[in-house]
């Protein structure tokens, strides 16, 4: 669907257009004359600040700030006043320095980064520079899912919220008639609701944000095609693998990756091969024969999925209507050889004849031939028609089509003619939409559980050169090429602590952007988090527990503890989060009911664990560390 008829069936929320309108203009005016918060027209410095949902630039029903923080931030009011005086002043620029300045301000008085909350104020100021998703992985997504829609992208995606903010804010300018540029300001979420609902839903502009923030991965992602989030266990690497893919695919929830074509996640292990993974031999019954076939496994599969995606996406209107019409006339043409079948074979010359079909492909066998019949693929018979090839020199010559097809094309044109009678008098309708480019997202769980260079093959190369043909071992359907295409993304994950399996070479490492991904502290009102228990646990691994904590940005360097063999690092060994969570489930009951459970049952057999491979060492305090486990 193109951009404007997404606007076309856009039901504008006028009501939050009348709210917008009503305070921005006094919102600025506010914090142009007023020094001091309590200064303000306090109807208007509810709306401005007090408030978080119903807002009227966007509702944050969750992760806006708490009262105590409101109260500090009041309290120093005075600071910030004369740079919210600054942007209200201006409404024709960016003043990115003034923006960063604002928000780090803020973030002074929380317990947390609350970024949309920040973002919030500042768009409240700046109606004619930024736009009102203040959520900045819910614009990220926009901007994609704009870029996905047109002939070339649109938007250049930054790890600014304010330049992204900017960016959409202008592209609805130009691409929407309008005398207020006010009269705007809910098509950009209106939009990123219509993509992720497929409609409008009734008027709600929560912008809540959620804890994590993917955008950096997601935007790594889309530069290197593949990634591998690597830590030690418990840290939640194939969750935060399925949320990065919720995200690119715009998705309400990871439940909603389960039946979607567009994602798939498998589990890699020592005896994985390339013949499990990208092509190789099945064995099927063939009446009282066995029949040995290649065919495309999991990666061959879904690259094949993402390929024609990805050329269709390039295709008219036209092109995909004719193609739509091909495949629905050919499934009749098949029913219609196969009731001939049934009484008679098909001659294709003197001595060859067609004596049966498959799923995907007419069987044919000649008097003399030695072994099985040979396969007829029906992609090869649509593309040659496709291409309008009328002669048996047309096949040959057709470089679209397989070897196969090309080196029996006296067969293959015989079955052509027929198809041509088929369709005689009929004709193609024109009555498909344009398809537009996905993306396609392939997690491998325990990525270096197999060899990974066996796995692979040939398509190590392909990781780098995508779009580009490289020749497999195998022939599927008569042609040996495969290609990764630019919307195939492959996210792997890594377990650090493990060395008893294979390692990952230069090669392939070059080809990939690793991603740490460490224990955190987690604050999540869905979950018990057992603090108490993971910083215990934890300073087996590190000393400075608090003051890495304490730094935001995780910058600081961890001190490995006295009980951490110098062999290891904690970045590798040190246990995550999940063994210290109890999950909350309906009717108040947890999962598990005692944490008492995971204690004995799962922290202290890894713990033991450690200590039989040598990563933990030593003694705590006058007990060995063994002892001090074992009493936990």
């Amino acid at each position: 669907m193109k951009f404007q008829e997404i606007i076309d069936n856009i039901d504008v929320w006028y009501n939050w257009i009348y709210q917008y309108k009503k305070y921005v203009p006094k919102f600025i005016e506010e914090a142009k004359t007023k020094v001091n918060y309590s200064d303000w027209d306090s109807e208007v410095f509810n709306e401005f600040f007090e408030k978080n949902r119903d807002q009227c630039v966007s509702s944050l029903q969750q992760g806006y700030y708490t009262y105590n923080e409101k109260q500090l931030i009041k309290e120093n009011w005075l600071e910030i006043a004369p740079y919210l005086k600054k942007i209200a002043e201006n409404q024709e620029f960016l003043d990115l320095e003034t923006y960063d300045f604002i928000k780090k301000w803020f973030r002074k008085f929380t317990t947390q980064n609350r970024k949309a909350s920040a973002n919030r104020i500042i768009a409240s100021l700046q109606p004619n520079l930024l736009c009102t998703i203040v959520n900045e992985d819910r614009l990220i997504v926009l901007m994609h899912k704009i870029n996905n829609i047109s002939n070339t992208p649109v938007f250049t995606i930054t790890n600014n919220w304010f330049k992204n903010s900017n960016a959409v804010s202008q592209f609805f300018k130009e691409n929407i008639p309008h005398e207020d540029v006010m009269d705007l300001i809910t098509y950009p979420w209106q939009t990123y609701d219509y993509f992720i609902n497929e409609k409008p839903l009734i008027a709600n502009n929560d912008m809540s944000e959620e804890n994590n923030d993917y955008s950096n991965e997601i935007n790594l992602l889309e530069y290197k095609k593949q990634i591998i989030l690597q830590g030690p266990p418990g840290t939640g690497k194939t969750r935060e693998a399925k949320l990065i893919a919720k995200e690119i695919l715009g998705l309400n929830s990871t439940d909603d990756l389960k039946d979607n074509e567009q994602f798939k996640l498998i589990q890699f292990h020592p005896s994985y091969t390339y013949e499990d993974f990208v092509r190789g031999i099945v064995a099927e019954s063939k009446g009282d024969k066995i029949e040995y076939k290649n065919v495309n496994k999991t990666l061959g599969e879904f690259a094949e999925l993402a390929l024609k995606n990805y050329k269709d996406s390039k295709k008219n209107v036209n092109e995909l209507s004719t193609e739509k019409w091909i495949d629905d006339e050919f499934t009749q043409f098949v029913d219609e050889i196969s009731q001939t079948l049934e009484k008679e074979k098909i001659v294709l010359s003197d001595n060859v004849d067609l004596v049966d079909l498959m799923d995907d492909a007419f069987l044919y066998i000649g008097e003399n031939w030695k072994g099985y019949e040979h396969r007829m693929s029906f992609k090869d018979i649509k593309r040659a028609y496709l291409d309008n090839n009328i002669t048996r020199q047309d096949i040959v010559k057709n470089i679209n089509l397989s070897g196969s097809a090309r080196q029996h094309a006296t067969y293959y044109i015989v079955v052509l003619k027929k198809f041509r009678e088929f369709l005689s008098g009929k004709k193609a309708p024109t009555n498909q939409t344009k398809i537009n480019e996905q993306k396609y997202i392939l997690v491998i769980d325990e990525i270096n559980r197999a060899n990974l260079s066996s796995v692979l093959g040939e398509l190590i190369y392909a990781l780098e050169y995508r779009g580009e043909e490289v020749e497999s071992m195998y022939e599927v359907d008569g042609s040996q090429k495969l290609i990764l295409p630019p919307n195939l993304y492959i996210i792997g994950t890594m377990n650090t602590a493990d060395r008893s399996v294979g390692h990952i070479d230069y090669a392939i490492r070059r080809r990939f952007a690793f991603v740490e991904v460490l224990p955190e502290k987690l604050n999540d009102e869905k979950i018990i988090f057992h603090e108490d228990w993971f910083k215990k646990v934890s300073e087996l691994f590190i000393t400075n527990y608090d003051e890495y904590f304490a730094d935001e940005e995780r910058k600081v360097i961890l001190k490995p503890s006295k009980t951490l063999s110098s062999e290891f690092r904690p970045e590798d060994v040190w246990i995550g989060h999940s063994y210290f969570i109890q999950k909350k489930l309906e009717d108040n009951k947890l999962e598990p009911e005692e944490f008492r459970m995971k204690i004995d049952y799962e922290i202290k057999p890894i713990l033991m664990e450690y200590v039989k491979d040598g990563v933990l060492v030593g003694n705590v305090g006058e007990q060995k560390i063994e002892d001090y486990i074992k009493n936990l």
